[in-house]
């Protein structure tokens, strides 16, 4: 698959579906969370890393990345100041920026709300930050907790992000497929009667027929 069918493909799908699709899809974590609800971002990673109260690497990132790219920024896991706002969100959707996950709080989040350009961050901080150190671009980070390379793919949704390796993204985005499929067939057996125990071989006492202790 070329990097925008792999990008349709897992956009068809939750983030739940891509985790079960395989082991080596990490999430991270759920301080990671969208601005607005209903927010959904898919698309290759372009990664920066800055240090906390600086922000000229996302400045750089923000305007060397290309249309459909997710920016994905490494602050530290600071909430100390807000190094993204909504003049920089104007600039990513100006170019067609998929959308930004940054460790980080942010500022201006009601003017970016506004936009209806899809940020995940760790909440907002008005403090204003330098531009004094020009940090890294294109290099691996760690951003909720989740290892991110450059070309990664990313997906978020109102559950949290994930990050999908390059080197096995077509195979993710070929068993998710398989996933949902058998997501549609436990809800239809529901729909028959049919407990998720039964369903799923779960047996509803111990191997002993033994009462489970509390």
């Amino acid at each position: 698959m070329t990097d925008a069918e792999i990008v349709r493909v897992l956009g068809r799908f939750p983030s739940g579906n891509l985790c079960n699709a395989s082991p080596d899809v990490k999430a991270m974590r759920s301080a990671m969370a969208p601005l607005f609800p209903g927010a959904k971002i898919v698309g290759p990673a372009k990664t920066a890393r800055s240090q906390p109260g600086e922000n000229a690497a996302i400045h750089r990132a923000v305007h060397t990345a290309k249309r459909g790219d997710i920016l994905v920024f490494d602050c530290g896991g600071d909430m100390s100041y807000g190094p993204f706002g909504d003049i920089l969100a104007t600039c990513c959707q100006n170019q067609g920026i998929g959308g930004v996950v940054i460790d980080s709080t942010i500022r201006d989040i009601a003017d970016i709300r506004k936009l209806g350009f899809p940020v995940f961050c760790l909440g907002a901080h008005p403090a204003a930050t330098s531009k004094s150190d020009p940090g890294e671009i294109d290099v691996e980070i760690v951003c909720g907790g989740a290892r991110v390379r450059p070309g990664d793919f990313i997906a978020g949704d109102d559950d949290g992000v994930v990050v999908v390796p390059r080197e096995i993204a077509q195979r993710v985005a070929d068993s998710a497929s398989a996933v949902a499929a058998k997501e549609e067939m436990i809800k239809e057996r529901l729909s028959r009667g049919e407990t998720t125990c039964e369903i799923l071989g779960i047996d509803l006492l111990p191997a002993s027929g033994a009462p489970e202790s509390h």
